[in-house]
């Protein structure tokens, strides 16, 4: 089955029941355990993807096959997240001050980042960087989330969370650095 081909666009336009159906069949799960990586509990995650699906077929008009339905299903999606975590008041765009400190005036590193050869040796390491992955901003860690845990195109991104591919970069290279000061901190040879 083409899920982009215009035949089939044009039953989801019409409301096609089954040809609906076909497409939930195929994303459904896709979508649940996106939401779920993006750390949304089971419930909450079922709930967007629920909202995911309603807007989608309140809108299908203004899907218009510039991208595939995926991207097009998947950016609705990550807004559901969004507004998720703005309703629960966990959406921010702090100021981290340990970047800061991080950096001179030059934009220099302060000190060389450790080698993540001595992180990988940890058992600990994965639940140590998915706890402070937990700590970024929101918008940074959808950002990092997508690109570098989910592997997604960089214009996929862009789409999905309607940014530039400038401010995309912007977004992983503060992802980067905090969660590389954060675990460094953890990891401090004495």
């Amino acid at each position: 089955m083409n899920f982009n081909s215009s035949q089939f666009i044009e039953r989801l336009r019409a409301r096609d029941t089954k040809t609906l159906s076909e497409l939930v069949e195929k994303y459904h799960q896709a979508l649940y355990l996106g939401a779920l990586k993006l750390k949304l509990s089971d419930d909450q995650a079922e709930e967007v993807v629920q909202a995911t699906w309603s807007t989608f077929i309140e809108n299908i008009e203004n899907f218009q096959n510039r991208s595939h339905i995926r991207t097009y299903l998947f950016g609705i999606m990550y807004n559901k997240v969004k507004e998720q975590w703005r309703s629960n008041k966990r959406y921010t765009l702090e100021h981290n001050q340990d970047l800061d400190f991080a950096f001179t005036e030059n934009g220099d590193y302060r000190s060389s980042p450790m080698n993540p050869d001595i992180w990988l040796q940890s058992s600990q390491f994965l639940d140590l960087l998915e706890k402070e992955l937990q700590l970024l901003p929101e918008n940074q860690r959808l950002a990092f989330t997508l690109k570098e845990v989910l592997g997604e195109k960089t214009e996929d991104i862009c789409k999905i969370l309607d940014i530039t591919n400038t401010h995309l970069g912007v977004l992983i290279y503060r992802a980067k650095n905090q969660l590389r000061i954060r675990i460094e901190k953890q990891y401090v040879i004495k």
